[in-house]
């Protein structure tokens, strides 16, 4: 029983990144009509054909539609992942200037009239770090 729960445990705890991985939804103008039934051409009557051309010409209209409103939907994801990428760029660096200053003026307290005051083992004010 034990082995049982410690093989579930493992298989569990390996599965967990694999389902972190899935996709987000798609956006709802990115949902498609389904395409409309062909029939076989060396069977179908011409009342089947003529039909199956009005279907399919109708499903082409719905399509085209379709791509538009979803490639409208992934310019505008696109331009909001942008928009956090420029973001992030700009708070990665101010990041590291503001530990950077804060350092050099934690050095600087530490400096002034006697060392006793030092602080150690600041993640901050590591060099490692």
């Amino acid at each position: 029983m034990k082995v049982l729960l410690g093989a579930t445990a493992a298989l569990l705890l390996m599965a967990a990144p694999a389902l972190a991985q899935t996709p987000p939804a798609l956006p709802a103008q990115c949902n498609f009509t389904a395409p409309p039934a062909i029939p076989d051409g060396a069977t179908a009557s011409n009342n089947e054909m003529r039909d199956a051309r009005t279907a399919l010409e109708a499903w082409r209209d719905t399509r085209r539609a379709e791509l538009q409103a979803c490639q409208t939907a992934v310019q505008a994801l696109q331009a909001q992942a942008n928009a956090a990428a420029t973001v992030y760029n700009a708070a990665a660096p101010e990041t590291d200037a503001v530990i950077t200053r804060f350092a050099a003026q934690n050095e600087a307290y530490n400096n002034r009239s006697g060392g006793g005051r030092r602080e150690r083992g600041s993640s901050l004010t590591r060099p490692d770090h």
